[in-house]
């Protein structure tokens, strides 16, 4: 019996220092080959409705990725989840800013537990509308624009400085769209990579709080 309660506290306290040890959260430490996969499974599941998996593949990108700690990782994986099931089953375009608030949640989440200065609201709706282009063929360019003012945002510098990665994004954005998940993955990896690549060199990034 008291094997079986030292057991149990061991458990306990792994637990508790597997979700309270500090962590360096930061939206710079991904590797590109699994957050392209996760990204991508992400909406795969998401869209297809399968709500437990697509949770499982944004904690993974929150916790796993950006090292945000396990709590709040789930917190802002269950907006994110929330916020894309809002958009695929949106009527028109007014019901998809119904997702709006829980993309905000989530972008909150993030940028508290990274300590970066994020704004919610205009990153929410960059991303809504990166979402609505996507389906889109005819506004490559727009959607392409749209993804380098986000990543301006959370990256620091100029829109135009990340019109190349943005345009290897917007093709995966394509290539998913149509169900393509090989060719979207193979742009996807490029893109991360691009990313990764951009924001590894010393430019002003977006103010720490």
């Amino acid at each position: 019996m008291r094997l079986i309660v030292k057991l149990l506290l061991a458990a306990l306290i792994a637990l508790l220092g597997y979700i309270f040890w500090p962590s360096s959260s930061s939206l710079s430490c991904f590797d590109p080959a699994s957050m392209a996969d996760r990204q991508l499974a992400a909406q795969r599941h998401a869209d297809a409705g399968k709500n437990l998996q697509a949770v499982f593949d944004f904690y993974g990108i929150l916790h796993g990725e950006y090292r945000i700690p396990p709590l709040p990782a789930i917190s802002a994986a269950f907006d994110r989840l929330r916020a894309r099931r809002a958009f695929v089953e949106a009527a028109d375009q007014a019901d998809e800013e119904q997702a709006l608030p829980f993309l905000e949640s989530a972008i909150s989440i993030i940028g508290e537990k990274t300590g970066t200065a994020l704004d919610p609201k205009i990153i929410a709706r960059l991303e809504l509308f990166e979402w609505s282009l996507a389906r889109d063929r005819s506004k490559e360019r727009q959607l392409a624009a749209a993804i380098s003012e986000k990543l301006a945002l959370l990256y620091g510098g100029a829109a135009k400085d990340y019109l190349a990665i943005a345009t290897s994004f917007a093709t995966a954005r394509r290539f998913a769209a149509n169900q393509n998940w090989s060719n979207a993955e193979e742009a996807e990896v490029a893109a991360w990579k691009k990313l990764a690549e951009r924001i590894a060199k010393p430019t002003p990034g977006p103010a720490r709080e």
